[in-house]
């Protein structure tokens, strides 16, 4: 097995955690004001105490894998953002490309003071390939017994 040489393996990484470009932001935001500006409002911060924000929000930091699965199933019930409870119903969002998907979640990810990681669209595909057989929207008691996301 050969090994990266330090400097290779330090871009790489490097790139990994680069901000977003400009198109894949544009592209995000666009997805974002179709398909999530309604509830979650164009600042992020959500119509408490129904639809939470996503400004700040601790479930984005936790990792693309959830905003990924949120969007493809949906989620439900009690969820804590940012010290509020809300519990209410966000439905699958269909008619969305993986390509959508990877580049709202980057959108939302690098928006209104959160800075989180690009998402691909392989990204997304892996993902919604390891859930394929899910057919009930998540909980926030799920994502909460599963082992923290590596950063």
């Amino acid at each position: 097995m050969r090994l990266l040489p330090t400097l290779a393996l330090t871009a790489l990484v490097a790139a990994a955690h680069a901000a977003p470009d400009a198109e894949t932001m544009k592209r995000g935001q666009a997805v974002y004001a179709r398909t999530c500006l309604a509830c979650h409002q164009p600042t992020g911060m959500g119509l408490p105490p129904v639809f939470p924000p996503l400004a700040g929000s601790e479930w984005i930091a936790k990792g693309a894998s959830i905003a990924v699965r949120n969007i493809l199933h949906g989620m439900q019930g009690p969820v804590t953002v940012k010290g509020m409870t809300y519990n209410s119903m966000m439905p699958p969002v269909g008619g969305l490309s993986d390509k959508d998907i990877a580049d709202v979640v980057t959108y939302v990810n690098n928006s209104w003071g959160n800075t989180g990681p690009t998402v691909t669209d392989a990204e997304v595909a892996a993902i919604k390939k390891q859930y394929a057989d899910r057919k009930t929207p998540w909980t926030a008691a799920e994502y909460e017994k599963e082992a923290p996301a590596k950063k």
